[in-house]
């Protein structure tokens, strides 16, 4: 189940509609041995191609010492399609050319977009925020429900901020209308109340929110420095569920809600195995109201999750 014991929480920091739990506990595993998606393409350490196949991308890690970990839902900028990856995947150091699975995420083109290289991606600083998105890529494994996924996201983010957020350049595009401009003075607003609570949090391995009082999703490491790394990018996924869910009058959500959420989660039962080659094993389980993917990296062996994702049904 989830790493036993379960995690400290502190909390809840809130803002407007959104709420937000910290887990704390030890660190397991060296944070610094993996760079996310997001720093290897900033630090020049991947390669990323395009195969010709939209459910098919090449990566390469040239790092000699580092292992990239690439969370589930990682938009990746660039190539014929913007595209995002349906699972949680490793690729090792020196690892030459690998196999990533990925959805596509913008249906509408497949050439490069003006100024870039269509060849390679250049940027993952996004992540895909709605539940229903990331339900159809990490559990229901389906291009069309991602596609019907982004059009509804696209959707409730714009009436949320009474326009259309679909550009021009491309109205398809997921990437493009997570940049829009009036969402990115919406989103400004929750990072200045709840970014700082990580750096306050001594030790913080993992978060969990809700919005409106109900519970939407948490995810669970085994390093604070891995978290760390990661936390920008799950604060805006809460941030954009929230703007999406518009401000519902709702109970604060208590430290005692998020234990129970955790111990139902704790009682998960498998569905799936998945191997994600060279080194990645991802577990997938059920429980009364939601699901659980717990991410194993082969080289740690299956004592250590490295990453466990809930999401409430």
């Amino acid at each position: 189940g989830m790493t036993k014991p379960s995690p400290a929480v502190s909390g809840p920091y809130t803002h407007e509609n959104l709420t937000i739990f910290l887990f704390h506990g030890p660190d397991q595993v060296d944070g610094s041995r993996y760079l996310s998606l997001q720093e290897a393409l900033e630090k020049k350490q991947v390669l990323v191609h395009e195969t010709g196949t939209v459910g098919q991308l090449e990566a390469e890690n040239i790092s000699d010492t580092a292992d990239i970990f690439i969370q589930a839902g990682d938009v990746l900028k660039g190539g014929r399609q913007d595209r995002t990856i349906g699972i949680d995947f490793i690729i090792p150091a020196r690892s030459g050319r690998v196999q990533v699975p990925a959805f596509c995420v913008e249906s509408g083109r497949w050439h490069k977009r003006h100024k870039e290289d269509s060849a390679g991606f250049s940027a993952s600083s996004h992540s895909l925020h709605s539940k229903a998105m990331r339900m159809a890529a990490k559990f229901k494994h389906d291009q069309g429900a991602v596609w019907e996924s982004v059009a509804e996201s696209q959707e409730t983010l714009g009436s949320a901020l009474n326009k259309s957020v679909q550009m021009a350049a491309s109205p398809t595009s997921y990437q493009l209308s997570v940049e829009d401009a009036d969402l990115q003075k919406r989103r400004i607003q929750y990072e200045e109340k709840l970014g700082g609570a990580v750096k306050k949090g001594a030790e913080a391995v993992g978060y969990a929110f809700y919005v409106n009082g109900e519970r939407n999703s948490a995810d669970l490491y085994p390093s604070t420095e891995l978290f760390h790394k990661l936390w920008d990018k799950l604060l805006d996924v809460a941030i954009l569920e929230a703007i999406s869910a518009r401000n519902g009058k709702a109970a604060v959500p208590q430290e005692a809600n998020v234990k129970e959420w955790l111990n139902e989660a704790g009682k998960a039962k498998l569905r799936e195995n998945k191997e994600a080659p060279p080194r990645t094993l991802v577990a997938t389980k059920e429980y009364k109201t939601g699901v659980v993917f717990e991410t194993f990296d082969e080289l740690t062996g299956h004592k250590l999750v490295l990453h466990t994702n809930v999401i409430s049904r």
